[in-house]
């Protein structure tokens, strides 16, 4: 086992190193994420996520009650809206969203597109596991994903980005 595999132990907190191919993929609506770092490791809930947007993806547009976000993306185009201003970020650019602050994603390209992600001040990376689990297939799973959404303060606002 290298260095990249193991925690090491500094102080009150655990600092985590990791490979992303390690990791097992999830599944979140059009999305595969990897969860790099869990909330529950991270003393301000951190969370930290690879994540592969196929051409056409999306994530609708929706406000978190506590979580602060930022993408930054490694490859593709990624349309990233934040209020009512949309930005296309590609390789290099990045992306801040407030907590409570309406904003969506979407490919609208014919490539994928790779982002890393960070969230901050909940518990995200247990709401992208709980919608991996419940929500597969919609319309058909929506009340799923309304409940899921309610438990972890994720409000849907709006049509598609």
């Amino acid at each position: 086992m290298d260095c990249l595999s193991a925690p090491v132990n500094h102080k009150d907190s655990t600092v985590s190193f990791v490979r992303s191919a390690d990791i097992a993929p999830i599944q979140v609506l059009s999305d595969r994420l990897r969860l790099l770092l869990r909330s529950n490791d991270s003393p301000f809930q951190m969370s930290a996520m690879l994540v592969d947007v196929p051409p056409g993806g999306f994530v609708p547009p929706h406000t978190h009650a506590r979580e602060e976000e930022a993408y930054f993306v490694l490859e593709g185009a990624l349309a990233l809206r934040v209020g009512d201003q949309t930005n296309t970020l590609g390789p290099g650019d990045f992306g801040h969203v407030p907590p409570q602050t309406v904003h969506a994603y979407a490919n609208e390209s014919g490539a994928p597109v790779r982002f890393l992600a960070w969230t901050v001040g909940g518990p995200v990376d247990q709401f992208f596991l709980a919608m991996n689990e419940s929500v597969h297939r919609m319309p058909e799973d929506a009340a799923a994903m309304a409940a899921i959404t309610a438990r972890f303060g994720v409000q849907m606002v709006g049509a598609p980005a």
